[in-house]
């Protein structure tokens, strides 16, 4: 029976970690926690509508903080994160991408990784943020968020500072990986433009503007650990730093120690300025 429970719990592990599973609901709202947020309509740049939230830190501050989710729920996960960034004087915005949360329907196969219209919402956010608030803005994202962060902000100059959590290098070795150490099976893209929607082509031509980049990955991660990281690191290595989770896969890096992990966040943010 052990063994049994072993398995499933393997295999809703792996689903959640490696999947695209969107929520529609939201489990938990801001105001639940009386945050000072406002719900707007983000439009991606092909007029897809995205529901989006935006945090105010106490004090009034002009720096903005763009938060990718993994693609597992909707953005209402992340509120943990929100109110972290918020502590240290961000306004933070939030979003869902389409066919998640309440932005608008986009049908989802659930055994894609990633699909290329995300881009679209990434950069549409991006350009939401710089139309209404500022020209300046940091990016922090988790999993394929991560991806997309490193890729988009690579080739946007608003983009400062990115933080990536166990994000994925280029499509085909994040395939191999899951395949060879999982034996999870996942359809990528056929489609797409690599310099936007891989860290490994984006960051080898662009990124010059960037004044910093965290990779975080769980020590123990056998699709993007410590070795895939240090590598992604050697492709731009101009204020590119690794912060390995010790004893943890990806999925447990925030939860492990989540006043180290934010420790090491703030270290970065402070130490990589203009």
């Amino acid at each position: 029976m052990k063994k049994i429970v072993t398995l499933v719990l393997a295999i809703v592990l792996t689903t959640n970690v490696f999947a695209l599973n969107p929520s529609r609901e939201y489990a938990i709202k801001p105001s639940d926690f009386g945050m000072d947020y406002k719900e707007v309509i983000i439009s991606a740049t092909d007029d897809v509508k995205l529901a989006a939230w935006i945090f105010k830190p106490a004090s009034e501050s002009k720096k903005f903080m763009i938060i990718s989710d993994d693609g597992n729920g909707n953005m209402a996960d992340n509120i943990e994160l929100v109110a972290q960034f918020l502590s240290v004087g961000y306004n933070v915005i939030t979003y869902d991408y389409r066919g998640f949360g309440k932005s608008d329907d986009f049908e989802i196969n659930k055994n894609f990784f990633i699909y290329p219209q995300f881009t679209k919402d990434v950069i549409g956010v991006v350009e939401y943020t710089r139309k209404y608030y500022t020209t300046v803005m940091d990016m922090y994202g988790i999993g394929i968020g991560a991806g997309l962060s490193l890729a988009i902000g690579a080739n946007r100059i608003e983009v400062k500072r990115i933080i990536a959590d166990a994000p994925y290098s280029t499509f085909e070795e994040t395939k191999a990986r899951m395949y060879d150490k999982l034996n999870v099976q996942v359809f990528m893209p056929l489609v797409y433009d690599k310099i936007f929607m891989e860290p490994k082509y984006a960051l080898a031509e662009k990124g010059s503007h960037l004044y910093g980049i965290l990779y975080i990955v769980g020590e123990t991660d056998e699709v993007f650990g410590p070795v895939e990281a240090k590598l992604l690191q050697k492709v731009h290595p101009k204020n590119a730093e690794v912060y390995v989770v010790p004893g943890v896969e990806s999925a447990e890096n925030f939860t492990k120690n989540k006043n180290v992990y934010f420790d090491n966040i703030k270290k970065f943010i402070e130490s990589h300025g203009s």
